[in-house]
């Protein structure tokens, strides 16, 4: 026998197995992306429910890295339209703008005036879906985060404003930051993600049994405030699934339905919470989608009672004061009352509106 040949035989299926190895490690990691279309992956990463949070924030920041580049703001310029919906639970009671910010080397964002009495305000969520407490009016204002090397702006604008008198606020924003590095995500599977994403929703008729009127207490919180302190790992992801980029109660506080049949009439009539700001109700199908133009009511477009109270009615038909439609291909609705910069009543005396809405015979 030729060892000599042997050895090289040996040798060379050993050096045939090392590639091959490194071959397969190779491709079952795969690489960053920086859009939105190779999010999903079949090599991707396996969600889970603790990771979820975080692996949704990166598909919206990818999401809105495709609607405007890096420290760039997409506007809305119109309230959010029906066939445009990125998030679930959107809504129409501001003027949205999205911007990814490129955080590392130091970024601000500059609000120019508003006219008085008007609403605006800008929300920071980092790239583990913790949500900073807003800024209000005009001005400018400093980004920073616990961790990770970009964050996701919520900006919103008041509704009562024109779509010109919106547009021109719009148009004096202005990012600045050091650095305009694209934000980029591992791949996930998409098998994984959509499953779990469905789990987390059907966690929430659970949640809302438990904490009936406290539900959104601890699930949109910050490390790095006082809202720490509230902070609840179940709600956490639970949050992340149903109302992505949702405020911290100081600054918005959440009232959330069950599913409704789409059916009959629904109505209630309440006293006025006196927010800071304002108060709404809009409505959705199944999935959390508005499907219809007429899709919130709130207390800058209401009709109040002659006593000052107001009423509120769904599926009432068109002559019914203050109605939302609720029919819809799901055949179900639920609905969301958001208060914005919450009365004292509101955030710590329990008042709440979503359960007195009952259905009229």
């Amino acid at each position: 026998m030729n060892f000599e040949i042997v050895k090289n035989k040996c040798l060379a299926t050993f050096t045939a197995i090392i590639a091959m190895t490194i071959g397969w490690g190779a491709s079952a990691v795969a690489e960053p992306v920086t859009s939105i279309e190779n999010f999903f992956q079949p090599d991707g990463v396996i969600a889970t429910a603790e990771t979820y949070p975080t692996l949704e924030t990166a598909r919206q920041l990818l999401i809105a890295q495709g609607r405007a580049a890096v420290n760039k703001i997409a506007h809305n310029r119109e309230l959010t339209p029906t066939d445009d919906q990125p998030v679930v639970r959107m809504n129409r009671d501001t003027y949205y703008g999205f911007a990814v910010v490129d955080i590392l080397g130091g970024a601000s964002i500059t609000i120019p005036p508003v006219p008085e009495g008007k609403y605006v305000s800008v929300q920071p969520v980092t790239m583990d879906h913790r949500i900073q407490p807003m800024s209000y009016g005009s001005g400018t204002f400093e980004l920073a985060a616990h961790s990770g090397s970009h964050m996701y702006l919520v900006i919103r604008l008041d509704s009562t404003l024109t779509e010109a008198e919106a547009n021109a606020v719009q148009d004096g924003m202005v990012i600045n930051a050091a650095s305009a590095k694209p934000f980029s995500a591992e791949p996930v599977n998409r098998e994984s993600f959509e499953a779990v994403e469905l789990s987390l929703r059907q966690k929430l008729p659970a949640l809302v049994a438990a904490f009936g009127p406290n539900l959104v207490y601890g699930m949109f919180t910050a490390p790095t405030d006082a809202s720490r302190g509230l902070y609840n790992a179940d709600k956490y992801t639970v949050g992340a699934a149903i109302g992505w980029g949702g405020a911290q109660l100081a600054d918005n506080l959440y009232e959330s339905s069950p599913d409704l049949p789409a059916e009959g009439c629904y109505s209630a009539t309440f006293e006025d919470p006196d927010n800071g700001a304002f108060w709404s109700f809009t409505v959705y199908d199944e999935n959390g989608f508005m499907f219809d133009d007429i899709a919130h009511m709130s207390s800058d477009i209401g009709t109040a009672n002659e006593d000052g109270t107001y009423t509120v009615n769904m599926g009432c038909g068109a002559d019914a004061l203050n109605n939302l439609p609720i029919k819809n291909d799901t055949g179900v609705f639920n609905f969301i009352v958001r208060h914005y910069i919450p009365s004292d009543r509101v955030k710590f005396g329990g008042y709440r509106l979503m359960p007195l809405i009952k259905k009229v015979d």
